[in-house]
């Protein structure tokens, strides 16, 4: 039925085309949106060909660790799925890492972070201490300097690589894409599309590096060739989504 309303200068308008129009353009908006979630945290045809597999579905916790106690995350852990992605939702979350292990792979995923944390690699459970004691780590942090590219800052491997400059790309309050590729040792890391840096585990370079650091005093740093994927609670409010590795031959 249609509304009329009257106007001050007499004339009647009638609002029956502007609901209508309104309802048509809520209803897109949600399809949109409902095709947007659908897009995240799932594989392509032609991804899962080429041997992708989902390390996060943005339905469940299943398939990743409490570091510490070594058991799966469930119902009382702090890392929660929110909005599609896994999150700290308070404190005392914990460090978590994948219940698979990983030798050669390359590795894709997302974050958007108001804070500190980092992305762990060889992570060894074997280990009493610490995570990132024997885990070399991509740092995780909210900053908006395209020029900071200390090893400390957001991209960088924390006390071993600064990022290759003159800048880098970063989105504050927005999700930052990481692509590690590892394959016989050999490292190289992209930071939303863009090559950081690379490495070799082992080689002259990377041994004087960690020798430098405060990584020396561990012995066997990064030595787990075959190494579980890691991410940290640094007690920053930080959310993980579109976990996906490929397994390389």
């Amino acid at each position: 039925m249609a509304i009329q309303l009257q106007a001050s200068n007499k004339q009647s308008i009638n609002i029956a085309p502007m609901k209508h129009l309104l309802v048509i353009i809520s209803i897109n908006l949600f399809l949109i949106y409902q095709l947007q979630s659908a897009e995240l945290n799932s594989l392509t045809d032609a991804e899962a060909k080429e041997g992708w597999k989902l390390l996060f579905d943005g339905k469940s916790t299943d398939g990743w660790i409490r570091w510490g106690s070594h058991k799966p995350l469930d119902k009382t852990s702090k890392w929660k799925v929110k909005d599609g992605a896994l999150t700290i939702t308070g404190k005392g979350a914990g460090d978590i890492y994948t219940k698979e292990a990983f030798e050669n792979y390359e590795l894709k995923m997302e974050w958007m972070s108001k804070g500190n944390s980092g992305i762990l690699f060889r992570v060894d459970p074997s280990h009493k201490g610490a995570i990132w004691n024997k885990a070399p780590e991509m740092q995780v942090n909210r900053e908006n300097n395209p020029r900071n590219l200390r090893s400390t800052s957001a991209g960088g491997l924390y006390q071993l690589y600064d990022i290759q400059g003159p800048e880098k790309i970063i989105h504050a309050d927005g999700w930052n894409s990481v692509n590690v590729h590892l394959k016989d040792d050999h490292a190289v890391f992209m930071f939303n599309g863009k090559k950081v840096y690379e490495f070799t585990f082992g080689s002259d370079d990377w041994n004087a590096r960690v020798t430098k650091s405060k990584f020396r005093k561990y012995e066997g740093f990064a030595g787990l060739k075959k190494g579980h994927i890691g991410l940290q609670d640094h007690g920053a409010h930080v959310s993980y989504r579109n976990i996906r590795i490929k397994v390389l031959d």
